[in-house]
């Protein structure tokens, strides 16, 4: 251990800048072998690196639990595992081997936060964030440099039944820099989701964690409490499935004790986007959260500036399944301008004469069995 704290400290040690460059040095040039960019600059370079180079680098793609990573190695030893194409974010290592346990980073998709630690097969065996503070380039991929560690030691502690796999009030570090809970500006709403720095499309915003829990059972384990249908609504209201492809599909579930109230849990806050028809981001799974997991998480569908609320759309349909909550048939109504109480009396009008028929038909086979007798 002591080796690989020494590791780290090589790792996230950041010497005097010899060579800095700017975005504008960097756009209008071009960077070469031992160019340095620093700060913002630096994040921006890794994300257009990613996007605009990495079709052309020679990489192997590697299959990951729900999703992909691409590896890109440095004959000197630096590796890049890059997940979904980098919009995940990206896992660096300078030593060690697959399978064994080596120093390394994941970065989160604004490339600028980031975990710094002791990892196996990507998994986080002890870590605390940091941020990026130099970027380097190197051959075909680049080196780093980190800041200060600072905040809790993290480990992979994903989400059970029982166990919500962190502290509730330890916040994520890149929801930190990217969202807040205020009061929501729409008609009704409490708490409402912010962007605290301008977004980009497709860029995640938030995570939604909780306990994990099968959507087959819309309570979690040990839980034998029977609930009326609007009681149901109020348990489940913050419980969401990760649409995964299996028998026993899984849903995170926070109970309304805890996503009410952030002083009681806010380690993931995408559970406090509000609905809208019209939203302005999306569920997303998200399959390498460095404590988490799996998890689902909130990416943007548009260009989000800084300050507006975001909203999704719970995908709730009233047409499909008519047991709703009361909140939500106001919006459609609102928003469809369909007359919900004449489609419910029409159904039940189509219910009472299907049933009638269906007494009529039996009515009739039971006079033609007793002609027959």
């Amino acid at each position: 251990m002591v080796v690989l704290l020494h590791l780290i400290s090589i790792l996230v040690g950041v010497p005097n800048l010899l060579v800095v460059r700017g975005k504008q040095y960097a756009e209008e040039e071009g960077l070469q072998d031992d160019d340095c960019v620093e700060g913002e600059d630096a994040s921006w370079a890794i994300k257009k690196w990613i996007l605009t180079e990495l079709d052309k680098l020679q990489k192997y793609e590697i299959k990951y639990y729900e999703t992909s990573m691409s590896l890109v190695k440095d004959d000197e030893g630096s590796s890049w595992y890059i997940v979904s194409d980098g919009w995940q974010g990206s896992f660096y290592y300078e030593t060690g081997k697959p399978g064994q346990e080596r120093v390394g980073a994941y970065l989160y998709p604004d490339y600028s936060t980031a975990i710094v630690g002791v990892w196996r097969d990507h998994l986080l065996v002890s870590g605390r964030p940091t941020y990026l503070v130099e970027a380097c380039r190197s051959g075909s991929v680049w080196t780093l440099k980190f800041g200060e560690l600072e905040g809790p030691i993290m480990t992979y502690s994903p989400p059970s039944h029982n166990s919500l796999g962190v502290d509730p009030l330890q916040r994520d570090p890149y929801e930190k820099k990217t969202i807040e809970v205020l009061n929501s500006l729409l008609p009704g709403g409490n708490d409402g989701l912010f962007a605290k720095r301008d977004i980009e499309t497709g860029d995640i915003l938030a995570f939604y964690g909780g306990y994990m829990i099968s959507c087959n059972s819309s309570l979690r384990a040990l839980d034998r409490t029977e609930y009326s249908d609007e009681e149901e609504h109020h348990r489940n209201m913050y419980s969401l499935s990760l649409g995964l492809e299996d028998e026993d599909n899984y849903c995170l579930d926070l109970p309304p004790e805890l996503g009410n109230d952030v002083n009681k849990y806010n380690a993931t806050l995408g559970h406090k986007l509000n609905h809208r028809f019209e939203p302005n981001v999306e569920f997303l799974l998200f399959s390498v959260h460095p404590v988490l997991g799996t998890v689902m998480s909130l990416s943007a569908l548009e260009d989000i500036p800084a300050g507006t609320e975001l909203t999704v759309n719970y995908g709730y349909d009233l047409k499909e399944d008519p047991d709703q909550p009361e909140w939500f048939k106001e919006q459609w109504i609102d928003f469809y301008g369909e007359d919900l109480e004449k489609e419910e009396i029409d159904q039940e009008e189509d219910v009472n004469n299907e049933d009638m028929e269906e007494d009529y038909d039996t009515d009739n086979d039971e006079i033609d069995e007793h002609e027959e007798l």
